[in-house]
Formats: structure tokens, C-alpha cells, sequence
């Protein structure tokens, strides 16, 4: 028989070794699985944002990409289907033609037929393609893929670097750089679904490179296609099956001699690459007559003689520099990176370089009415890489006193880019047009919003 302190002190001891093994279990939830939790977070944050006016989240260049969904299941005629709030171009029978490709639409297939079937249920008009069920269904579809890609990029930096750093690099990608805004506010543009379509490649190209084989060769075409497909000047990620660990030009003729000897292997990626564009070719042909078709028309790289890197990186109508600080540490990470020559630094600068030169070159530097310079956010997933390198360096070689300050500015630099996405919505945004270029009083003004009062 248990004597009464002995029970009281048995008692204790059990519950307190279980809160032991509760906290263990929760910590290990939260170290492996902090992405569903943080998705499953973002969820209403998202909701939250867009609800104000659902019919935002297709609109504009984000309706030339879902057009294609209700042109074919609900309209069922892609020659009558209406421009909508995308700016129109005609074909010589004076059709309607959509100037966006199909890709994004393909990722949004399944929500759209979820999304007719709950319009049902609701006892909404199905046909109505842009009745709020559409619109949050089509909303999800970004986030979720957005998170996909930051999967995929956690699963590639663990092969890399401890989970504590793979942790901070995938929050600092997410919350310090405009892919926080591009997940949450305007996830139906195509960045979210390249970000996770090079994370994807990134993923798949280290087992590539050490046993192709046509499958594999096969898959990886594919995931090249779906990407140019969508915009075709992300092609350059082609370079990362050149350059991809290369350090030297030992290296890279290596790499070249590699790849000539498996030629017949990897041209199973033109097939790959092939698949994705039937459907788009098939809608050129039908509206067209043509085959291949520039949709932009006169639209081009007006800039290619004199491009405008300065604006590009630093101009307060949208530069990069200035609404996500913290790709700079990106920067600093290539810089570290060429010098330790590790984690990929000479592919990620010629590949950051490169486009920056194209963005720069566009007629319309800026990219429209945008949060930040948005054409970089697929890009993210590539300079998260040198970005760990950086992390790794800071963890490691600083001291105590400097590790806690540079870690600080880290978590600031993500308190002001989502901070700063909020005010783009609440004050008056798209920050767009003549009165925004080198307007420095107009980005003051903004920051004069930052701190909360």
C-alpha cells in the first residue's frame, strides 16, 4: 500500500515526465513539420487579405492565365471567350486572342473543377467564373504551391546544412523577400508556381547529374518546359544543368564532357519539354493559324542596348533592393560563396546577372503595378542556396554578441517586408506609374507607415 507522499510524489514524477515526452514530441513536430503549421497559419491570413474584394485575385494578368479554364469547360468556346480586365489583342477575324500562356492554368485545373463543384453546393451560379468560390479556390492554389516550393526547398538545403539553418534560410525566403506578398495577396500571377517549379528542378537536378537515365532525363525536360512555358525567359535555369557544382573550368569541361557522353540520354528532355507546350500550340494554331506565336506582339526589350540595371535594383517604383532588403544578404552569400567556392555561387551570380540584364531590357523595367520588383521571386529559390552558405558562416565563425546582432537584423529585415506588404494594400497601392520614378519622397511616405501608431 502506497503511502499518501509517496502517491503525491509518484503523481508528480509521472507528470512531469510526461510534459517531458509532450514537449519532446512537440518540439520534434514543429522542428520537421513547421512549414504545414505555418501553412496551415497563412491559410486565414490569406483569406483575410483577399476578402475585401475576391475578384482581385483574378484579375488582370492573373486572368490571361485562368482564362483558358473557363474558355474550355464552361464557355466551351475559346473563340468567344471576353478579354475581361486583361488588356486585349485581336486576331485578324477580330477574336480575342490570350496573350498568357496556359501553364499557370494547368496547376489551377483541379481547384477550378473543386471550385464548380462547391459553387454547387453553395448554391451559387456555377457558370459565374468569378464568384467568390472561384476566386478563394484559385487563391489556395497559389499558397498551397507556394509552400510546395519552400518543401522542396528545405528537403534540398538539408543535404546541404543542419536543420537550424535550413529553417532560418526557408523563413527568410518566405517572410524577408515579396514572395511573402506573392503567397498571400496576389498568388494567381505565375511566381508562386515557377518559385515552386525551380525548387522542383533544383530538387530533382543533383540525382540527374550523378545517374541519368531517360526517366529521370524525361521528368526533368518536363519541369524545364512547364517553366518556359510559362515565361519563356526563364530558360537560363537551363544553366544550372551546366554549372550546377562547377567551380573551376576543370570543372566545367568535365561537365561538358559528361554531358556530350550521356547526349542520348538527355534528349529524352526535349520530349519532356515538348509535353507542356501541345495545348499551347494547339490554341495558337486554332486562333492564329500559326503554329508558334509571339502573343506580346509589339511589346519587347526596348531597353536592350541601354538597360536600366540601376532602376531595376534601386529604383523606388519597384526595386529590388528597396522592398526586399534582405536579398541583399543573398548577395553577400554569392560574394562568400565565390570566394569559399561552395554552395553554387558561380552559376547563382551568372544566373542573377543574366537576368537582371533581361528584366532591365523589358519596355517595362518595372513590371507594372507590383510589390517590388516581382519577376525575381522565382528566383529566390535558387539564391536560397548561397543565402545558406551565408547562414552557415554566420552561425559558425561569428561570435555570440555579432551571431545574436546579425540574426536580429535578419528577423527585422522580415518584419519590414511584411510589414511593407501590408501597407502596399492599405495605403494606396499599385505604388505604379511616372509620379513613383526616382520619387524619393513617395518611398519616404511609405516609410513613415512602417511603425504601427
Amino acid at each position: 500500500m502506497l503511502h499518501r507522499g509517496t502517491f503525491l510524489d509518484y503523481a508528480v514524477y509521472s507528470l512531469w515526465q510526461a510534459s517531458r515526452l509532450a514537449s519532446r514530441w512537440i518540439g520534434k513536430l514543429i522542428r520537421e513539420h513547421y512549414l504545414v503549421l505555418l501553412f496551415s497559419l497563412m491559410i486565414p491570413v490569406m483569406l483575410s487579405r483577399i476578402n475585401v474584394n475576391p475578384r482581385s485575385v483574378i484579375w488582370s494578368d492573373a486572368e490571361g492565365y485562368y482564362q483558358y479554364l473557363p474558355a474550355l469547360f464552361i464557355i466551351r468556346d475559346v473563340h468567344k471567350l471576353p478579354p475581361g480586365s486583361v488588356w486585349p489583342y485581336y486576331n485578324d477575324q477580330g477574336e480575342y486572342v490570350d496573350k498568357y500562356t496556359c501553364g499557370v492554368a494547368i496547376f489551377e485545373f483541379p481547384f477550378f473543377l473543386a471550385a464548380y463543384a462547391l459553387s454547387v453546393v453553395n448554391g451559387l451560379d456555377p457558370l459565374d467564373y468569378f464568384n467568390p468560390v472561384y476566386c478563394r479556390s484559385i487563391a489556395i492554389c497559389g499558397l498551397l504551391f507556394a509552400f510546395l516550393g519552400l518543401f522542396l526547398l528545405r528537403r534540398l538545403l538539408l543535404r546541404m546544412v543542419d536543420p537550424v539553418i535550413a529553417f532560418w534560410v526557408v523563413m527568410s525566403v518566405f517572410l524577408g523577400t515579396n514572395l511573402f506578398h506573392y503567397a498571400t495577396r496576389e498568388m494567381s500571377v505565375a511566381h508562386v508556381f515557377i518559385f515552386f517549379l525551380f525548387a522542383l528542378f533544383l530538387y530533382l537536378l543533383p540525382s540527374f547529374l550523378i545517374k541519368p537515365g531517360r526517366t529521370n532525363s524525361f521528368i526533368l525536360g518536363a519541369v524545364l518546359g512547364w517553366i518556359v512555358l510559362i515565361r519563356p525567359t526563364n530558360c537560363v535555369v537551363v544553366l544550372l544543368l551546366l554549372m550546377y557544382d562547377v567551380y573551376s573550368f576543370r570543372a566545367l569541361s568535365d561537365r561538358i564532357r559528361f554531358l556530350l557522353a550521356h547526349a542520348r540520354t538527355i534528349a529524352w528532355m526535349v520530349p519532356g519539354a515538348f509535353l507542356f507546350f501541345i495545348p499551347q500550340m494547339l490554341y495558337w494554331k486554332e486562333m492564329t493559324g500559326s503554329w508558334l506565336y509571339y502573343s506580346y506582339t509589339d511589346e519587347g526589350f526596348k531597353y536592350w542596348n541601354h538597360p536600366k540595371i540601376a532602376a531595376v535594383l534601386f529604383d523606388v517604383q519597384n526595386g529590388l533592393f528597396l522592398y526586399s532588403p534582405l536579398v541583399l544578404l543573398m548577395i553577400v552569400g554569392v560574394i562568400l560563396g565565390l570566394v569559399k567556392k561552395n554552395f553554387q555561387a558561380p552559376v547563382m551570380l551568372l544566373i542573377f546577372s543574366v537576368m537582371t540584364y533581361v528584366f532591365a531590357s523589358w519596355w517595362a523595367w518595372w513590371f507594372g503595378g507590383a510589390f517590388g520588383h516581382r519577376c525575381y521571386v522565382e528566383y529566390y529559390a535558387l539564391l536560397a542556396i548561397p543565402l545558406a552558405g551565408l547562414y552557415q558562416y554566420a552561425s559558425t565563425i561569428l561570435k555570440p554578441p555579432y551571431r545574436c546582432a546579425f540574426f536580429s537584423l535578419v528577423i527585422y529585415l522580415m518584419i519590414f517586408s511584411v510589414r511593407l506588404s501590408y501597407l502596399y494594400t492599405s495605403i494606396g497601392g499599385p505604388w505604379d506609374g511616372p509620379d513613383w520614378r526616382w520619387n524619393w519622397e513617395k518611398y519616404t511616405w511609405v516609410l513613415s507607415h512602417l511603425i504601427p501608431r
